[in-house]
C-alpha cells in the first residue's frame, strides 16, 4: 500500500514538472493560446455571412418562345437564382471561366412544341461542381423553376381541379439536416476546429519531446532522463489532458454555440471520445517529438503536411478519389478516426455504438504511438 502510494506522489510531482515546462515554454504556449483560441476565431470569420441564397447563372435560350420566358421567369424569381445574362453558349462559357456566373441553363429549340405535344421536353443545366453547395443550390433551384413550368403546363393540358388535388397530396419540402444554413461554416469549420486541436497538440508535443532531446544531446541531465521512459511518457499524456481538456470544452461548447454548428452528443459520450482523441492525438505527437534531434523539426514536418493531411480526410477532396494507399497511411493518423467519430456523434446524432470502432481505433494508435516512444526513450537516454 505504501510502494503505492508512494508511486502516486511522484507521478504526482512528474506531472507537475510536465506542467510547469509546458507553461513556461513560450513557444509551446503561443501555439496552445494562439493556434487554438486565436485561430477559432481568425479562421470562420471571412464565412460567417457566408449562406447560399441566390446564386449567379447565364441562360442561352435557343427556343426564344412563352414557355421558355416563362421558365426564365421562375428560375429568377427563386431565392436560389439570379440570372445576370441571356446570352450565346460561347459567351456563357467564358463568364464562367472569368467566376462572374457559377452556372448556365440552356433551353433547346422546340422546348415549347415538345411540352405541349406531350412529348418529353429537354432542358440542360450546368453548373460549377468545384463548390458542391452552390452546384446543388443551382440545380434545386433550377428544378423548382421547371416543375413549376409543368405544373402550369399540365393545368393547360388537362383537367385543373384534378391538378391541383395531386399537388396537395404531394408537396415536397427541402430540409437541411445537418446543414442549416446550407452554407460553409457548417459543413466544414466542424472537420477543421477537430483538425485544429489535432494539429496543434502535434506540434506543442513535438517542441517539448525535440527540446529534451537536444538538452539531452547537449549533456544536461534534467528529470525528463532520470524517470522511467514509461512514467515520462504517461505524465506527458496527464499533463496534457489537463492543458487541453478545456480548450476541447471551449470549442464544443462555447465556439460550436457563438457559430451555430450543429451538435447532437451528449456530453458524456462527447467527453469519452475527447479525451481518447487527446491521448492519441498525445501519444502520436510525442512519438514525432523523440524521433528527431531538435526542436525545430517536429513543428516544421507538422505544418508542411498539414494541407496534405486535409485533403487525404475525404472531407474537402471526395473519398471515393483517394488511392487506397493513401486511406491505409491516414489509418495511422488520429486525425481521422477521431474526425469520422466525432461527426458521426455530433453532426449526425448517431449513438455511441455507432463510433465505438473508431474509440477503439484511437485507444490502439495511442498504445501503439506510446509503446513506439517508450523504446526511442530507452535507447535515447540509456546510460
Amino acid at each position: 500500500m505504501k510502494n503505492i502510494f508512494n508511486i502516486i506522489i511522484n507521478l504526482f510531482d512528474l506531472v507537475k514538472k510536465e506542467l510547469s515546462v509546458i507553461l513556461t515554454s513560450f513557444s509551446i504556449m503561443t501555439v496552445i493560446i494562439a493556434g487554438n483560441i486565436i485561430y477559432a476565431f481568425f479562421y470562420p470569420s471571412p464565412y460567417l455571412n457566408d449562406i447560399l441564397l441566390k446564386q449567379k447563372i447565364a441562360v442561352v435560350d435557343d427556343d426564344v418562345s412563352s414557355f421558355s420566358r416563362q421558365l426564365i421567369f421562375n428560375a429568377n424569381a427563386s431565392s436560389k437564382i439570379q440570372i445576370i445574362a441571356n446570352t450565346s453558349m460561347q459567351e456563357a462559357k467564358q463568364l464562367i471561366e472569368q467566376n462572374k456566373i457559377y452556372g448556365i441553363l440552356y433551353i433547346p429549340k422546340d422546348f415549347e412544341k415538345n411540352a405541349i405535344n406531350s412529348s418529353i421536353p429537354k432542358l440542360y443545366y450546368m453548373a460549377n461542381n468545384s463548390y458542391f453547395l452552390i452546384y446543388s443550390n443551382i440545380l434545386e433551384g433550377l428544378n423548382n423553376a421547371a416543375n413549376a413550368l409543368d405544373f402550369e403546363n399540365k393545368k393547360r393540358l388537362f383537367n385543373s381541379q384534378t391538378i391541383k388535388q395531386e399537388k396537395e397530396l404531394l408537396k415536397i419540402e427541402f430540409i437541411p439536416l445537418y446543414n442549416p444554413s446550407v452554407g460553409y461554416l457548417n459543413y466544414i469549420l466542424a472537420v477543421i476546429l477537430i483538425f485544429i486541436l489535432h494539429q496543434t497538440i502535434l506540434i506543442s508535443c513535438g517542441i517539448l519531446c525535440g527540446m529534451q532531446v537536444q538538452q539531452y544531446n547537449q549533456g544536461k541531465r534534467e528529470y525528463f532522463s532520470s524517470v522511467n521512459p514509461f512514467w515520462l511518457i504517461f505524465s506527458r499524456i496527464s499533463a496534457f489532458i489537463i492543458i487541453y481538456f478545456p480548450l476541447f470544452l471551449f470549442y464544443f461548447g462555447f465556439i460550436y454555440d457563438f457559430y451555430n454548428l450543429t451538435t447532437f452528443a451528449g456530453k458524456l459520450e462527447l467527453i469519452c471520445f475527447g479525451v481518447v482523441f487527446i491521448v492519441s492525438a498525445s501519444s502520436f505527437g510525442i512519438f514525432i517529438g523523440f524521433i528527431f534531434n531538435r526542436r525545430e523539426y517536429p513543428p516544421q514536418i507538422v505544418l508542411v503536411m498539414s494541407m496534405p493531411l486535409l485533403f487525404a480526410l475525404g472531407v474537402i477532396w471526395p473519398n471515393e478519389n483517394i488511392p487506397y494507399w493513401i486511406k491505409f497511411f491516414m489509418d495511422f493518423i488520429p486525425i481521422t478516426a477521431s474526425i469520422n467519430g466525432f461527426l458521426k456523434i455530433n453532426q449526425f446524432s448517431a449513438d455511441f455504438s455507432k463510433i465505438w470502432g473508431e474509440f477503439l481505433h484511437l485507444f490502439l494508435l495511442g498504445t501503439l504511438y506510446s509503446l513506439a516512444s517508450y523504446l526511442i526513450l530507452r535507447k535515447r537516454f540509456s546510460k
